[in-house]
């Protein structure tokens, strides 16, 4: 499964999505373990010796260097969906932006969008998808226990947003992930596209 993340990696660094050294990446790993891109690596030229083991609650366990500050999110996220395998957080620009023009709002919401189908659970353009928007916060553990007390609906999407931050997707293979990443990503810049045209 590290090897499919690290090509999954790879793309999401070409594409630009986690520029300076940005954004974070897991997967699960038996028990209440997770391997995690260590801090401050840049994503274009990660390798197996970049990620270290740590606990879900973002305890370091073994390998060089220390867990993203983002680790505790990861860890809920695992926690709270026993069937997820692998978690990416992106820092696109069309994400950024959008989250801080819906300043009041707790979701984004999509409805009409044929890619909204790329989510699981997902089956017609005509239901509507809520990606949930969170308020950034640098005390990690905050957001974390924002997430659980949401989970029941913020679950639904396979994402979130943290305001002014970026995404996080998840899915129950790395494959999944990828492609829950890649929807979203796609339904926010249509949506910021569209509030361009509307002016």
């Amino acid at each position: 499964m590290l090897s499919e993340l690290l090509a999954t990696c790879d793309y999401i660094a070409k594409r630009n999505l986690c520029p300076a050294t940005g954004g974070n990446f897991s997967i699960r790993q038996s028990g209440d373990k997770m391997l995690m891109s260590a801090s401050g690596k840049d994503k274009a030229n990660l390798k197996a010796s970049d990620f270290v083991v740590c606990n879900f609650q973002a305890q370091w366990l073994e390998g060089e260097g220390k867990p993203s500050a983002e680790a505790a999110l990861h860890g809920m996220i695992y926690r709270l969906s026993p069937q997820t395998q692998c978690v990416l957080h992106t820092h696109s620009i069309p994400v950024t932006v959008l989250s801080m023009l819906e300043a009041h709002e707790s979701a984004i919401r999509f409805h009409g969008y044929e890619m909204q189908k790329t989510i699981a659970g997902f089956h017609s353009h005509e239901e509507t998808l809520n990606l949930f928007v969170f308020d950034n916060n640098q005390h990690i553990p905050t957001l974390a226990i924002q997430l659980m007390d949401n989970w029941q609906e913020a679950h639904l999407a396979s994402g979130l947003i943290v305001r002014g931050h970026g995404l996080y997707s998840w899915g129950n293979s790395v494959h999944e992930a990828k492609r829950h990443m890649e929807g979203l990503e796609f339904l926010v810049e249509c949506e910021l596209t569209r509030k361009r045209y509307q002016k």
